[in-house]
């Protein structure tokens, strides 16, 4: 199956509630494109870790298969760990960086 959807650059930054922590220091989750994972995989875990909708987790796919990386996180520390956790149980690369790394 082909998605025809515009690149985005970062959708998964503009999900709700993100922008209302505000921890000492901030850190980002990236996704890393592969060539095993399924766009239908992307898109359950990233609803699964995100607590997003279909079309949110889609465009995260795309952009992540376009760009070969996408941002989907800012946040606390442990909670960048978590989603990172959950993203990762599928054999996803994730990386989680300070923000301005």
């Amino acid at each position: 199956m082909h998605w025809r959807i515009e690149n985005r650059e970062n959708p998964g930054l503009n999900i709700k509630g993100q922008e209302e922590k505000q921890p000492h220091r901030i850190f980002k989750v990236s996704i890393i494109d592969n060539d095993y994972n399924t766009y239908e995989q992307v898109i359950r875990i990233c609803m699964k870790a995100l607590g997003i909708g279909f079309e949110e987790a889609l465009q995260i796919a795309v952009a992540v298969d376009n760009n070969g990386v996408a941002e989907v996180f800012h946040g606390d520390e442990a909670s960048a760990n978590e989603v990172a956790s959950v993203i990762r149980t599928i054999g996803i690369e994730v990386r989680v960086e300070p923000l301005g790394s």
